[in-house]
């Protein structure tokens, strides 16, 4: 018969062990193993992370309704056709691999069916610019005519003085609109952030079609260079944290040898932040793209670059030798096509076809994990970066080379005139 000692150590003996079982099943049950009890077996699984934005999607599995999104889903190791849904919004669609002990993710982000149109201008926008980092945006204000102005009606001759002195009256007292305008596009809870400023009070008889828009790679400065003769040019450094009134002479801008040296200064700062990025990718990636590399782009995360090449070029089939746990199983291109659109992913060592169009405008989205497509004159999309769910967000009228998103994702910015008797403005249009 055991004695007290004897049984309080057989109780803790049974409890460590009970502890280490119980650690060992969880451990089996979080890498995917589940009891299968019809086969009388401890198989291995997969697990599906679905998430969406916005949260709350319907999951189809091979065309069943299984869960919402926000959920993780057990699978056996297999091919299956994803679907999420949301009423309102395009479906999401891929063909995902599910393989043992592994989490696969869809990150899906699903678009309003009809987005919100919104004003963000009204007197006109001209030469949008978009700062380097994404969030700031400069543009040309050259009528004092608002989206407000309504032709004149017929006024008899002591009615038409009467409103002469009462516009005269009028323009005193509110400031001209004529100018370089400023808009911060990051948005901020409870901040009027998305309110336009004159940066830069310009001069009715101001040359605008001969004025360009420079930013500073930092996005902090911007260098506004004026025609002044064939040869001659006038140069201003705008911080954009000031306001300058340039209606009251005489004004004096930057001589053009330190104007030069600004700009030797800003190539290098942008070769240098190119460059630590560059010496990522693996040394093989690194040596094609600067043979035959072009129009490369790092995404906001730096994780991918965007490209093309000049000839017809085969990677690698790895660049890596280590392998990626939880890596995209989407098929990969390897053979590339002169001008066609490619996107290398270093942290996966995966490269991916985005589009044969050599014609496309594309650019990163802020997610990292989308681009922006314009098609010129016709529509707006977005698409995953391995070239999948490629959406039309916006099929309408919008100036060519003026689309941009906004520092969230939430929106896009685009130049448009939705009456052809009024300038382009400003047009936020909503992706939630």
């Amino acid at each position: 018969m055991m004695n007290r000692a004897q049984k309080r150590n057989l109780i803790t003996l049974g409890s460590l062990v009970l502890v280490g079982i119980l650690t060992l099943v969880a451990g089996f049950f979080v890498r995917g193993y589940r009891i299968d009890i019809g086969n009388r077996t401890f198989r291995s699984s997969g697990i599906l992370s679905a998430t969406s934005i916005p949260e709350g999607a319907q999951v189809w599995i091979n065309g069943k309704l299984k869960t919402a999104t926000d959920q993780t889903i057990t699978l056996s190791p297999d091919e299956y056709q994803i679907e999420i849904k949301k009423p309102g919004f395009t479906t999401w669609k891929k063909t995902v691999t599910i393989e043992k002990e592994v989490v696969a993710e869809t990150n899906a982000l699903l678009f309003p069916i009809a987005p919100d149109l919104k004003a963000l201008s009204f007197t006109g926008a001209s030469q949008p610019k978009i700062s380097p980092d994404g969030i700031k945006l400069v543009y040309f204000v050259t009528t004092e005519e608002t989206a407000n102005s309504s032709p004149e009606k017929e006024l008899s001759e002591p009615d038409q003085e009467q409103a002469a002195a009462t516009t005269s009256l009028s323009q005193e007292k509110e400031e001209s609109k004529i100018g370089l305008w400023f808009i911060n596009l990051a948005e901020k809870p409870l901040v009027r952030s998305l309110q336009p400023r004159n940066l830069v009070k310009l001069p009715v008889s101001f040359n605008f079609e001969s004025a360009t828009i420079l930013w500073s790679p930092d996005s902090r400065k911007i260098l506004m260079t004026v025609a002044k003769t064939e040869q001659a040019n006038d140069y201003f450094i705008i911080d954009t944290n000031q306001s300058y009134d340039f209606t009251i002479p005489p004004l004096i801008g930057e001589k053009e040898t330190k104007t030069q040296q600004t700009l030797t200064d800003w190539q290098k700062q942008e070769e240098l932040s190119f460059q630590q990025i560059f010496i990522r990718l693996p040394e093989k990636m690194q040596e094609m793209l600067v043979n035959q590399g072009k129009n490369l782009t790092f995404s906001p995360d730096e994780t991918k670059i965007l490209y093309q090449v000049q000839t017809k070029t085969i990677l690698p089939e790895k660049f890596l030798t280590k392998e990626t746990v939880g890596a995209s199983t989407q098929k990969e291109t390897r053979n590339l096509k002169p001008d066609s659109w490619y996107v290398y992913d270093r942290k996966e060592d995966r490269n991916f076809l985005l589009s044969d169009n050599k014609d496309l405008k594309v650019s990163w989205f802020p997610t990292s994990r989308h681009l922006l497509l314009v098609k010129e004159g016709f529509s707006i999309e977005i698409v995953e970066y391995d070239g999948h769910n490629q959406t039309i967000v916006y099929s309408g009228p919008f100036e060519n080379g003026h689309v941009f998103p906004f520092p969230s994702g939430k929106q896009l910015l685009i130049l448009t005139s939705l009456n052809k008797n009024r300038p382009s403005d400003l047009y936020s249009i909503s992706l939630e």
